[in-house]
């Protein structure tokens, strides 16, 4: 099996969803149905998981519960594409009980985002095939047009593409902490500027996700060796300055900073900057002292709407100046 090859999803396809943390699907019904009346709308179909609905306590099940759901999805013929229903906190509790051994050889997209970062590292270090950091099903699927569009068209688009992707970053995002048991009228539209911290272009293997997940999952098993010539992306949300100074020492301190060959940094929603005065991205910057490898910033793969779909393990082509991202074969 070539695992760099997409795994291609078209109109047809089985979504089925797992709960790998937070139980939204209990404490958000009509979001979660509502982001299922969209995906049927366009042409999928969608299977829920065993957890689908339940609750105890935080989380939608115990740790064993939660990889027995994904490996049953996993097992499941009819199921074309796995997605997290959403993140949370504790996914990397599961890890231990995942198939690994039936997904290297029966292979499904796995698509999630933010607390996923821990699944689909694992996924990827375990088997080396690529995983998906992209839509949650309910919090991508369940927002309005047209950044629900946006996020559906990008997951299709990795997932398909022959020989080269190259993102087209959307004119308007929203940076919204959305209360999902509520209904959702409107969303911001704020004008979209992707930024060049430091010029410059790198080929090299996409790597990263959720910048506090990866610090909970680094030194495991689970979490993939940082290669020379990576292009790491990370992001957060609602972080504070020193949170994200603890993860970033810990990366440094490992060497991963001098590894990596070019840096992408994803928006960040509610970035508290700690008496810093600085942006997510400014900070991050002038923690690393300014790294002369091409770094993008304010980029559309993180918890701001719409979310564009990266993959972990396939390469990517950074041109920093031209602020432009491609996935090649």
């Amino acid at each position: 099996m070539n695992r760099g090859k997409a795994m291609k999803i078209e109109t047809g396809s089985t979504i089925g969803v797992f709960s790998p943390s937070w139980c939204i699907t209990n404490e958000a019904p009509e979001a979660a149905a509502r982001a299922e009346k969209y995906i049927r709308s366009r042409g999928f179909n969608v299977k829920h998981g065993k957890l689908w609905g339940k609750a105890d306590a935080y989380v939608s099940g115990s740790p064993e519960e939660r990889a027995d759901e994904f490996n049953a999805l996993l097992h499941d013929p009819e199921v074309r594409i796995l997605m997290a229903s959403v993140g949370g906190q504790v996914t990397n509790g599961m890890l231990p009980y995942i198939d690994y051994e039936y997904y290297a050889e029966n292979p499904k997209p796995v698509v999630g985002m933010s607390d996923v970062t821990a699944l689909l590292m694992a996924i990827y270090t375990k088997t080396g095939v690529p995983t998906y950091y992209g839509s949650n099903f309910v919090t991508s699927y369940a927002r309005l047009s047209p950044y629900r569009d946006i996020a559906l068209k990008s997951l299709c688009d990795v997932l398909n593409f022959e020989e080269c992707h190259k993102y087209i970053f959307p004119e308007y995002y929203s940076d919204d902490v959305i209360e999902w048991s509520q209904e959702l009228t409107e969303e911001k539209c704020i004008p979209n500027e992707i930024i060049t911290l430091s010029g410059g272009k790198v080929s090299g293997r996409l790597i990263g996700g959720n910048l506090y997940t990866i610090g909970n999952i680094w030194g495991t098993p689970y979490m993939p060796e940082i290669r020379k010539g990576d292009i790491l992306f990370i992001e957060d949300t609602e972080e504070w300055a020193c949170g994200v100074e603890r993860t970033l020492a810990q990366l440094k301190i490992c060497g991963v900073f001098d590894m990596i060959g070019g840096l992408i940094i994803g928006k960040c929603r509610q970035f508290q900057h700690y008496g810093t005065e600085k942006t997510y991205y400014e900070f991050i910057y002038d923690y690393l002292n300014g790294p002369n490898y091409p770094v993008l910033a304010e980029c559309d793969f993180s918890h701001c709407a719409p979310m564009l779909t990266l993959p972990i393990g396939i390469t990517a082509k950074l041109d920093a100046d031209a602020l432009t991202i491609e996935l090649v074969r």
